[in-house]
């Protein structure tokens, strides 16, 4: 009778003569059974199951199945299957084909060469655990591939919508799903701190498509931007939104111009949601002109700066006056204060301003300085 080693290293030894002809059947099987691998070529797969068969021997040679981290052949198969839009799922029916195959030619080489049971149950276990090595490689090298993916997309996506807004033209725009005969007005988004800014992303993209048009929103440092083919809904968590006018895919900088000036005021004056020329109105025109802006401020709020304390009183009047149509007693009723305090303070407020309550250039102008405060504080 022959010694149980001599046996096994003659098994193996058959086993690894055999090793072209599984190579073989294994492909005929693979492009048989598994749709997605038809446009593998031939050469390829013959040479990732050889090196699967090659994984599968030197673990039964060894008593033992690799680490899976030590699985380098299974990496590069990996990123081969990757590259060919290959489902994961079909890259491991792909190799259980092979280890299925080299099993079974195990198996009946052991039972021909009288390989005891023990060998036998031994050897199945170590191809059992080597697939499941090779499984956990290949699972984590495509998950990798697919953050790799799915970064490359997005940083070409970001600098798509940068040329864009700077008024370069894809010289295909419906590779984004864009449409040069449709309008589009731009977003710029500030995502809140803590805020989920994959999920804001996606809010605006969906929420600012329509069927036949797709907007096109991404993630730019701590802003989301892009392109909506209509007025995205108010995003949730109280973030900003600047909306620009829509216009051609030609005029984007213009639209870029305003939906950033239009983010900058809302920030500054707290309001959250999508804000556009409908909201910011005229504030959108003041923005624009620093000049007027400063010379506002310097006649209509400068000359309260020495009045100290009083300073806050008498803005807090003038703001109720402002804010409830100019009527000193809602203003008195708002403020809980008698209406006689509320002259007083409007009246200093003339007296150090100049201002007058019935002149519609100083109201528009005190409104101006008022809303907007300071130009020299974080300036638009």
């Amino acid at each position: 009778m022959k010694p149980r080693r001599a046996t096994l290293e003659g098994v193996l030894s058959q086993l690894s003569d055999t090793l072209p002809q599984l190579a073989d059947e294994t492909c005929t099987r693979i492009y048989r059974d598994l749709e997605s691998y038809a446009g593998v070529d031939r050469v390829a797969l013959e040479s990732s199951v050889a090196r699967n068969l090659g994984i599968a021997l030197a673990a039964l040679r060894a008593g033992a199945a690799p680490a899976p981290e030590s699985l380098d052949e299974a990496t590069q198969t990996a990123r081969e299957r990757h590259e060919k839009h290959v489902p994961v799922e079909e890259l491991i029916r792909a190799f259980r084909v092979s280890i299925a195959l080299i099993h079974e030619t195990f198996v009946d080489l052991g039972l021909s060469l009288g390989l005891g049971a023990t060998d036998l149950i031994a050897g199945s276990r170590v191809l059992w655990a080597v697939g499941d090595s090779f499984t956990t490689r290949v699972v984590t090298t495509y998950h990798a591939l697919d953050i790799e993916e799915a970064l490359a997309d997005a940083s070409r996506r970001t600098a798509a919508v940068r040329a864009l807004l700077a008024g370069q033209l894809p010289s295909d725009p419906s590779v984004y799903a864009l449409d040069p005969q449709r309008s589009y007005a731009v977003v710029h988004c500030a995502i809140p701190a803590g805020a989920n800014a994959e999920s804001l992303r996606m809010a605006l993209e969906r929420t600012g498509s329509l069927p036949d048009a797709p907007a096109l929103i991404v993630l730019d440092s701590d802003t989301c931007l892009g392109l909506v083919a209509t007025r995205p809904q108010n995003p949730t968590g109280g973030a900003a939104v600047g909306l620009g006018p829509f216009v051609q895919l030609e005029e984007m900088p213009r639209s870029d111009r305003a939906a950033r000036v239009a983010l900058r005021i809302a920030v500054r004056l707290g309001r959250p949601g999508v804000q556009g020329t409908q909201e910011l109105g005229w504030r959108l025109a003041a923005a624009a002109r620093p000049d007027v802006w400063r010379s506002y401020v310097d006649t209509f709020l400068t000359p309260l700066h020495d009045e100290g304390g009083f300073e806050n009183d008498i803005l807090l009047a003038v703001r109720a006056w402002l804010n409830h149509g100019r009527s000193m007693q809602r203003a008195a009723d708002a403020l809980t204060v008698h209406v006689n305090t509320v002259r007083y303070r409007l009246a200093k407020y003339e007296e150090l301003t100049g201002f007058d309550m019935d002149d519609p250039n100083d109201v528009v102008g005190l409104t101006w300085a008022l809303e907007l405060g300071d130009p020299d504080v974080d300036p638009l």
